[in-house]
């Protein structure tokens, strides 16, 4: 993989992980309330974080067609999987989600496996 290639895939997933921390920051406030109440579809719809988290995931979606057109789709989107790390990380630390042995090593078994798939045939 080239640097060009190597920067769209990583512009790629922080697209990707900027609008997951987006929504989840979205429906915090909504975390009681029923799912299609009014006062939670009035909240989400009047909020800048659906918005943006929306806008992240197009440019996202465009980017990807680029990394799609450069690389292998056998490994580019295994390496998208990282993108699953930095978005744990940030929910421990931004959302104080739970940070136990087991999720450490489901994220080495992710990384192994990205390794493992990224090896020239």
């Amino acid at each position: 993989m080239d640097a060009s290639g190597f920067a769209l895939l990583l512009l790629g997933m922080v697209l990707n992980v900027g609008a997951q921390v987006a929504l989840k920051k979205l429906m915090q406030p909504f975390a009681e309330a029923p799912l299609l109440s009014a006062e939670v579809i009035r909240g989400v719809v009047a909020s800048p974080l659906l918005y943006v988290g929306l806008i992240l995931y197009a440019v996202s979606v465009l980017n990807w067609l680029v990394v799609l057109k450069r690389m292998d789709l056998g490994l580019a989107y295994p390496a998208m999987s990282l993108a699953y790390i930095a978005t744990f990380l940030l929910g421990v630390w931004l959302f104080h989600e739970p940070f136990s042995t087991t999720r450490i090593a489901g994220i080495a078994v992710i990384i192994l496996g990205v390794f493992l798939i990224s090896r020239p045939v």
